[in-house]
């Protein structure tokens, strides 16, 4: 059943409890706290994904992808907190014990519930629309809570000692962490079911706190600062992100309604947002006008006014914000940049214009390389190809996105149309050629 909902950027599709949101500052947030973390011959491409629920919970299913709740942000009272639960996640992924946690799963009823939320999970990159959040179907809490199939206890435990060896290592406090294990351990103390479900799945709060303890009295003895979140020398507060997740939360008219301080910055920033959720563009653009004076080359705010200026309709001015957002961000190739860089191409559809058209083709090719599994970048591809009369491309395109969505009819016939065009580029003949090879692998 498709529900109407909450949105970070353009617009959602959302369904029942959970949504599986992407926004592009609050992963780059992410992105950056991650990479402070872990040390640099321990990283992947780890990917962090937010949940919109408001339960402290993060899990992995195995991917390069960390699943974040909203409730988990706005429940942690520092960077620490958060990084400590990043890394534990992490430490999961690079102890590899997703693969015995499988292995595990396939005999055991809450396979099927994982096979679900996996693959609701992964097809958010294919549904997914630019900078949009798009909403997912997981299911109920309880399959939430039961989807990162159950670690042992030793893997468990062998995670927290990864994550604090990490912390160690890159001089991050454990008082966050400390206190919030405290709290727990309390709470556990008081309820037989405690609502922290991330805990739940986890050793007890109180072992987990005497392991800190331990570790902080041995290596972490003298004060830590706070770790700061930078980008081109703005502070990213988490009392910033906070806000944002809460514009995006909350009913925007009663947003509207709040009372509040004026000058201050976050109040007109939830006060900009809501503005713009319900459709007063011009005001929004006005105040974002205003708001933009608090940070130098912000990329963030100009794609803001690139979506503003999308839902006007004034694509050549969206299509401005876009490129000053990707043009000023200090990294060029991040998932962040990337999200940036579908909101663009998607305006340049819009605009039907050939250059436009040809200059979203090279960009989505460009894209395809970091995110072949993305299905919607194949949509968008074999649309932009089709309006410029590119009927082999687009038929590729196509069978490429079937292809991921495992309709192994579809693509075959898709691959079948591109080679009856007379202009199919060789390199996308030899695409087709690796689609049907890959159709009869998955057979």
């Amino acid at each position: 059943m498709l529900l109407s909902s909450i949105s970070f950027s353009n617009h959602v599709h959302s369904a029942q409890k959970f949504h599986l949101v992407r926004d592009a500052e609050i992963e780059y947030f992410l992105y950056k706290l991650i990479k402070s973390t872990i040390d640099e011959n321990k990283k992947k491409n780890f990917h962090p994904r937010l949940i919109l629920n408001n339960n402290y919970n993060a899990f992995v299913t195995g991917t390069n992808k960390i699943y974040i709740n909203t409730g988990l942000i706005n429940k942690s009272n520092s960077f620490s907190e958060i990084q400590a639960i990043l890394a534990h996640e992490i430490g999961h992924l690079v102890l590899n014990h997703h693969s015995t946690r499988l292995i595990n799963a396939r005999n055991t009823s809450n396979y099927s519930k994982f096979a679900t939320l996996a693959g609701l999970a992964l097809s958010a990159n294919n549904k997914l629309d630019a900078n949009s959040a798009i909403g997912l179907l997981i299911g109920s809490n309880d399959l939430a809570k039961k989807s990162s199939l159950q670690f042992s206890r030793i893997q468990e435990q062998q995670a927290d000692r990864f994550a604090l060896d990490q912390m160690i290592k890159k001089n991050i406090s454990l008082k966050g962490l400390e206190i919030l294990l405290t709290n727990l351990s309390n709470e556990e103390l008081f309820k037989k079911n405690t609502s922290s479900n991330y805990y739940r799945s986890h050793p007890f709060s109180k072992q987990r706190l005497e392991q800190l303890k331990r570790y902080k009295l041995k290596y972490q003895n003298a004060p830590v600062v706070e770790k700061q979140v930078l980008i081109n020398e703005n502070k990213i507060s988490l009392r910033y992100i906070k806000t944002k997740i809460k514009a995006y939360s909350m009913d925007p008219f009663k947003t509207l309604k709040m009372e509040g301080n004026k000058n201050d910055f976050l109040v007109n920033y939830l006060k900009l947002i809501a503005l713009y959720r319900v459709g007063k563009y011009d005001l929004a653009n006005k105040k974002l006008e205003t708001i933009k004076n608090n940070y130098k080359n912000y990329p963030f705010f100009y794609e803001l006014q690139g979506d503003i200026n999308y839902k006007k309709g004034e694509f050549k001015n969206a299509i401005k914000g876009y490129k000053k957002a990707i043009q000023i961000f200090p990294e060029v190739f991040t998932p962040s940049t990337d999200l940036i860089k579908v909101s663009l191409v998607k305006t340049y559809l819009q605009t039907n214009d050939k250059n436009n058209l040809s200059i979203s083709i090279n960009l989505l090719e460009e894209l395809l390389i970091n995110n072949p599994n993305w299905s919607y970048l194949w949509r968008l591809l074999a649309k932009s190809s089709g309006k410029l009369n590119n009927k082999g491309i687009s038929y590729i395109a196509l069978a490429e996105e079937a292809l991921i969505k495992k309709n192994f009819i579809k693509a075959e016939k898709y691959v079948g149309l591109a080679n009856k065009q007379a202009d199919l580029p060789l390199s996308y003949k030899l695409r087709g050629s690796d689609i049907l090879a890959r159709i009869k692998i998955n057979k």
